[in-house]
């Protein structure tokens, strides 16, 4: 049988939002364009367009 993971608790549990996280955000919203990119979803160029359009969100945010 195959190891699998599992939750077996949550600590210091809230709302992630813009207003408290936004850094989490940035970095959770790039790793999916990461794995979009290596999964062959997204070429080299759309990737680098769409990476673009973050970076200046989270900089015009903050």
């Amino acid at each position: 049988m195959a190891d699998r993971a599992r939750l077996v608790g949550v600590e210091h549990d809230h709302r992630i939002t813009k207003e408290t996280d936004s850094q989490f955000l940035f970095g959770y919203q790039r790793a999916i364009l990461l794995s979009l990119k290596e999964a062959g979803v997204l070429n080299e160029a759309q990737y680098r367009l769409a990476e673009r359009k973050l970076n200046n969100q989270f900089h015009a945010y903050i």
